[in-house]
């Protein structure tokens, strides 16, 4: 009987002392990363509307990959106005498009790099202000990443 509580004061008494080791010891080496890994993140972008005219105009924009839209923008600008702002380009983003009023254009890009686009476009028909027609008004939308 002697044995047996030695026996079993010996167990309890190394489980005890693994359980105050310390946790965050490394038991292995840390392993190395690939070569070819390449951790891509989300990135900065600035944005800028300007437009002129006696109406009101508006851009959309879309960060895509691989033509699905995964993060958008817009603007509304009226008159003769200058509006920005900032945003956030998606880390796998590999394409962009924009509308500015009558007009769309889409890019295609490396993840990995900067990308600036710019387009203009228009609205409206004609360039004096009137009640019957629908005043012109002209935009032009600028990205840099």
């Amino acid at each position: 009987m002697y044995r047996l509580r030695m026996g079993l004061c010996l167990l309890l008494g190394a489980g005890s002392l693994a359980g105050c080791s310390d946790r965050n010891a490394l038991t292995a080496p840390p392993g190395r990363p690939l070569a070819s890994t390449v951790a891509l993140a989300d990135r900065p972008y600035t944005w800028t509307f300007k437009c002129n005219g006696h109406s009101g105009i508006m851009a959309q924009w879309y960060w895509t990959e691989n033509g699905l839209a995964i993060a958008s923008g817009s603007a509304n600008c009226y008159a003769d106005e200058t509006l920005s702002g900032t945003g956030v380009r998606p880390a796998n983003a590999n394409g962009f498009a924009a509308n500015v009023g009558d007009n769309s254009k889409s890019w295609t890009f490396d993840p990995a790099g900067s990308f600036n686009a710019s387009l203009s476009g228009s609205s409206g028909g004609s360039t004096r202000h009137c009640f019957v027609c629908t005043p012109k008004e002209n935009g032009q939308l600028s990205v840099d990443s």
